[in-house]
């Protein structure tokens, strides 16, 4: 069976990310979903992701959590039955991969190169903030319009920046999700 409530907040992440890039200068020309909270910069060969710009959103861990949330409950399962356990921790990540200035076989970057590079950060960094605004307010319930996640809790980590793979670097957030269990008819 689906996992429909990942799923959906994925969607919703993903939403939130490209409209938060919207008015930005230069909005990455790709948007995904990947695989795992650690993101391969090259897609394939064809397609230079880093430099066109890849916005992405994914998930990683899926823990028991409710209590202790954001961080794992330990469970005796025969305390909570088939499928007692009350609500599920989900890690999630949003990110955008921009190219670095590279300079030629001659010639390092300019500075005029880095500035922009520096400017390019920048925004990302505020498309980032607003689209985890967006995601927490659809999540926690501090929007006008309820949403399918309304009243739901998110632990927003630090916006971290990774680089130098390949010549691109990474601007991210990492977000925790508690999502309540399924229903236990649909356990089985």
């Amino acid at each position: 069976m689906p996992d429909t409530q990942v799923n959906q907040i994925l969607d919703l992440a993903m939403l939130c990310l490209t409209t938060a890039v919207t008015g930005n200068p230069n909005p990455p020309q790709n948007f995904c979903r990947r695989l795992d909270l650690q993101v391969a910069h090259d897609a394939d060969l064809f397609t230079d992701l880093c430099c066109e710009g890849l916005g992405y959103v994914s998930f990683g861990d899926i823990f028991p959590s409710w209590e202790s949330f954001p961080e794992p409950a330990v469970v005796n399962q025969a305390n909570y039955g088939s499928c007692g356990i009350p609500a599920w921790g989900v890690n999630i990540r949003m990110g955008l991969i921009r190219c670095l200035p590279t300079g030629t076989a001659t010639e390092m970057p300019t500075c005029e190169e880095w500035d922009e590079a520096s400017r390019q950060q920048a925004d990302d960094a505020q498309a980032l903030r607003a689209a985890t605004c967006c995601l927490r307010q659809q999540i926690v319930g501090n929007s006008e319009t309820p949403g399918p996640f309304w009243g739901m809790s998110a632990v927003i980590g630090n916006q971290s920046q990774i680089q130098l793979q390949g010549g691109c670097v990474e601007r991210n957030v990492e977000i925790t999700v508690q999502i309540p269990n399924i229903e236990c008819a649909d356990c089985f």
